[in-house]
């Protein structure tokens, strides 16, 4: 290989995937997990196309990246006109089928979406459920995840039923990362350097830098993981 071919190659590879890491950043976190079909479609050709895109002649280069950037906006105007219009995302994205309902097997629905028994308690075994007459209902989503609903006789006892009521949880903020503080969220939380220095001094800390992580979690208790600690 000449040495300009390789250099080719790098530039156009390197290209195709900042583009891609740019397509998907725009696209949002649905093309990454939880796929519905059309976007498991979309993930597989526009993969394809890259593929195709960074072995590819010079004087091809663009033609192709043109149909790998028409895809992009394809997909991008059809993911912006099925938020806003229900009945169109029912139509792409289906709807989620029950299968499960009032502790019966729906066997029509099953048949229709090919899903067999076996796939069936497969599934309840990821939700920890061995026993599918324990089980109300169970959907498949669009995403093909399983959802479940157990009989009240199999529901987890919660903390509402034996009438314990426990403050509202906040969400978690970091501090310490790394060895380095989170100005922002120290300052988010209205919190002072003083502070954080008493806080690691009491836990015989001498520095921020050796703190792997400190978080105020949901309780709005401070915790401390020194660099080193098996905790």
């Amino acid at each position: 290989m000449e040495f300009s071919d390789l250099l080719r190659d790098v530039w156009q590879t390197t290209f195709i995937f900042l583009s891609l890491l740019l397509f998907t950043r725009i696209l949002g976190k649905t093309q990454i997990g939880q796929l519905t079909f059309h976007e498991y479609i979309t993930g597989i050709t526009m993969g394809s196309i890259a593929g195709s895109m960074a072995s590819s002649e010079a004087d091809k280069f663009w033609s192709n990246y043109f149909d790998l950037f028409l895809f992009f906006i394809l997909t991008y105007l059809l993911s912006y006109i099925t938020v806003k219009n229900r009945p169109l995302r029912k139509l792409i994205e289906d709807s989620p089928t029950i299968i499960i309902e009032n502790g019966c097997i729906i066997k029509k629905n099953m048949t229709a979406m090919r899903f067999d028994l076996d796939e069936l308690n497969s599934q309840l075994r990821e939700k920890d459920v061995f026993d599918i007459s324990e089980v109300q209902y169970a959907i498949i989503e669009p995403t093909g995840q399983l959802s479940v609903i157990l009989k009240p006789d199999f529901q987890p006892l919660t903390k509402s039923d034996m009438n314990i009521h426990l403050p509202n949880a906040t969400f978690p903020v970091e501090i310490i990362m790394d060895g380095q503080i989170i100005e922002e969220n120290l300052t988010k939380k209205n919190l002072t350097h003083s502070w954080l220095k008493e806080q690691l001094t009491l836990r015989n800390i001498t520095s921020h830098s050796n703190v792997m992580y400190a978080v105020i979690d949901s309780k709005g208790q401070l915790f401390i993981s020194a660099k080193g600690s098996k905790l």
